[in-house]
């Protein structure tokens, strides 16, 4: 039997996902509704422990995207997304979730890239953009310059690294 929190995560990745899809935007309402909802989880789940649980797994994506967040590589919704699915797995759990989440992005991609034919020139964009932050240490975001086409809502991966996540633990 599928839990209420689990629903409730899921309906609220979903509104996330379309959300980012229509507008390209997760609202904050949503992300701030998913943490209250994932905190109370933890602690009437786990006591007093569930407030570290919930903490460890908001905290995690941060760490782990931050540098991608700091040259825009990612967007701000998206790991606020990463979050609020961390606050209802806890670190452990959330770890998983990333791990699937960049899985399957990477697998979009390619298959993005591949149906696009451009797989090279999305290599010499990266290569070109290391190299010129590696000579003047001059931040600009990655996505400035880019094609519209070279873009994808990380957010679907997202929500696919949570229902993996969630199978997983079921």
């Amino acid at each position: 039997m599928i839990e209420i929190h689990v629903i409730l995560l899921l309906c609220l990745a979903v509104a996330a996902v379309l959300s980012d899809l229509g507008s390209e935007r997760i609202p904050n309402g949503i992300i701030a509704a998913g943490l209250a909802c994932g905190i109370l989880y933890q602690i009437f789940t786990n006591g007093i422990m569930g407030i570290v649980l919930y903490l460890g797994g908001v905290v995690l994506p941060i760490l782990i995207f931050g540098t991608f967040y700091y040259f825009r590589m990612i967007g701000a919704g998206d790991i606020k997304l990463l979050c609020m699915a961390g606050g209802f797995f806890g670190p452990s759990g959330c770890f998983v979730c990333v791990k699937w989440s960049i899985f399957l992005g990477g697998l979009i991609s390619l298959a993005i890239m591949l149906r696009r034919h451009n797989i090279e020139a999305r290599l010499m964009y990266f290569a070109e953009y290391v190299s010129r932050y590696a000579q003047d240490r001059k931040w600009r975001p990655y996505m400035s310059g880019i094609e519209e086409g070279a873009r994808f809502s990380f957010s679907i991966p997202i929500l696919l690294g949570i229902l993996c996540q969630i199978g997983g633990s079921i």
